[in-house]
């Protein structure tokens, strides 16, 4: 069975924006031998329907010569009640060939994109809207899932259909081929008349539906402070209008859609009376028989209802060729932390470098950290202070890899960042943000969310650790007591503790704290305190802080401006000197 790299890996490669059927077989991994093995179940499925015209027109001609000789063809016409009874087990057989074939690409299709999604850089989702990514992987799936199952039924209708009414006609009257010549070129070129504005269409409304997906969801994150403010019409006004434009662009499209029906339909039509015009001509003078007659328009008749489903089916093909677009924006998307072929880190010391480290970020005119050099020994900490805008948080980006420098260089242990594959190092540290992400499951699941090999005596320890112990115990279910969604069930105190555990599970070299303290109150603050104290202790840390109060311990201070250095130097060496930037920011918060 394929790992997930390598699944996203084989549908990358098959995606091609020019060629979206090619792309849809290639991703559907369908063998020959399986392909030609559903066709034969069609073929026999559908038989009983293509026979019945030729075995009707036989019997007529029988009727016409002696109403009592077509008796004689009795065992065809048992025949044609035995296939007729057969379609019940084919056509589930047949179904459940073809759900299986197109769920299984559904669900390839979905790991790929969340398999992708993990390994696109942090700086891609800065401009991605998680309601359009939402989309693709929900809703643009589903449509290619749909997408594939048209395909392949139509695709053999059309060809057993076709293939067996040439087979006869070629047989019977070859001369009726020509009325074909006329037919099937006039039919192409009523379809490409079409093919670009619907595609235009069904792109705008594909991107429309993407950005009410992501308004919905912002709207949806942002209710507390709607609501808090008072200001729940003008979050309805922003989705409203989002809905207002997705209702318009959907009417070009539906109109573009019936226009390109309507036109099928007329030409359908036309042609239909055309061949009863022809098969006429040719019965008055004797080239064919009644039964011939019959025999012809019933299969014309089938094969126009073929080709007219399929045309009407060309807008919903149309919008599922435009989500295989909207899944290869990500498939081939190139902004990816590539780390192939780089050094896998099998252990960490923790120590941590930074030599001459600029960023600026792409929409900023000036860097966010400039001309930064920093070395933090393995097992030191090292706070960094200063106003906001400084440049802290970027700097932890920095250290995480999250982002790379625009200039300088960043050594761990020793070894340039660049030729470290960063999964591996990642694996040895733990990141504390100021606002932490949960799931919505129990609190032992999110502490051990990615751990799940530790103990139980290792888990109650880093329970204890982590003060985590002290409300849990006052749940009536304990670590089984569910979070809500994003731990909105706990306070902001206890879902730093849970952090803290979650970190401490990791048992990591290195940690990354983001203000862990920031929004807490004072007994919180305090519990929260204790339980990081434990947790650097003898680990390599990074810590951003406002309350100075915090970071007392830690065995160096550095403080930020305008995205450089302008000191570094012990707690109570920055607190000593009276002009210094820490000790102003110190007199401040007293």
């Amino acid at each position: 069975m394929k790992s997930s790299r390598q699944a996203v890996h084989v549908l990358d490669r098959a995606y091609s924006a020019e060629a979206p059927f090619r792309t849809l077989w290639l991703w559907l991994e369908c063998s020959r031998a399986r392909g030609l093995g559903m066709l034969a179940v069609f073929t026999l499925k559908r038989l009983p329907a293509m026979l019945l015209p030729l075995l009707t027109g036989l019997l007529i001609d029988a009727v016409s010569e002696e109403p009592s000789t077509w008796l004689r063809y009795w065992p065809l016409i048992a025949g044609q009640f035995i296939l007729m009874s057969a379609n019940i087990p084919l056509n589930t057989l047949f179904v459940s060939q073809l759900s299986q074939l197109t769920r299984r690409l559904e669900n390839r299709l979905r790991r790929a994109l969340t398999t992708r999604l993990q390994h696109l850089s942090i700086p891609y989702y800065d401009n991605a809207a998680t309601g359009e990514l939402q989309a693709k992987v929900l809703r643009d799936v589903e449509q290619v899932q749909h997408l594939a199952q048209h395909v392949i039924s139509s695709g053999f209708m059309v060809l057993t259909t076709l293939t067996i009414i040439l087979g006869v006609t070629l047989a019977k009257q070859p001369a009726i081929l020509g009325v074909y010549m006329i037919f099937i070129p006039v039919m192409i070129y009523v379809t490409r008349k079409f093919r670009a504005r619907m595609r235009m269409e069904n792109r705008a409304f594909r991107q429309q539906l993407e950005s009410m997906n992501s308004e919905v969801t912002q709207m949806i994150d942002m209710i507390p402070v709607s609501r808090a403010h008072g200001i729940e019409e003008e979050a309805v006004r922003r989705v409203e209008d989002e809905i207002n434009v997705v209702g318009e662009t959907g009417i070009r499209l539906d109109r573009i859609n019936a226009l390109f029906q309507a036109c099928n339909f007329m030409t359908l039509q036309i042609f239909n009376f055309l061949l009863v015009l022809v098969m006429l001509g040719m019965a008055s003078k004797g080239w064919i028989s009644i039964g011939d007659v019959v025999v012809f328009m019933s299969l014309f008749n089938q094969m126009f209802m073929q080709i007219n489903t399929i045309m009407n089916l060309y807008p919903q093909l149309a919008k599922g060729m435009e989500s295989v677009r909207s899944i290869g924006e990500i498939l081939e998307c190139p902004d990816l932390e590539l780390n192939q072929g780089k050094t896998i880190v099998s252990g960490v010391a923790g120590e941590i470098e930074f030599q001459n480290v600029s960023y600026q970020y792409r929409e900023m005119d000036r860097p966010a950290v400039e001309e930064v050099t920093l070395h933090i020994p393995a097992g030191k900490s090292v706070a960094v202070v200063g106003p906001s805008g400084g440049g802290k948080s970027t700097l932890l980006r920095l250290t995480i890899g999250f982002r790379r420098p625009t200039s300088g260089r960043i050594l761990l242990d020793g070894a340039d960042m660049n030729t470290v594959d960063m999964r591996s190092w990642r694996r040895f540290i733990s990141v504390v943000p100021q606002e932490s992400i949960f799931f919505e499951g129990t609190i032992r699941e999110n502490i051990l969310f990615g751990a799940d090999t530790v103990n139980e005596v290792e888990f109650q320890h880093i329970l204890d650790a982590a003060n985590v112990r002290e409300f849990v115990d006052a749940l009536p279910e304990g670590l089984d007591a569910r979070i809500g969604e994003s731990g909105a069930l706990l306070s902001g105190g206890q879902r730093q503790r849970l952090a803290i555990a979650r970190a401490l599970v990791r048992d990591p070299r290195v940690i990354v704290l983001d203000e862990p303290t920031s929004a807490l109150d004072v007994v919180s603050e305090k519990l929260v305190q204790d339980a990081i104290e434990k947790l650097i202790k003898g680990r390599t840390t990074l810590i951003v802080a406002h309350r100075l109060s915090t970071i007392r311990n830690v065995d160096q201070v550095v403080v930020m401006k305008n995205g450089r250095i302008v000191e570094t130097g012990t707690y109570e060496e920055l607190a000593a000197r009276p002009d210094s930037e820490f000790r102003r920011m110190k007199d401040l918060q007293k």
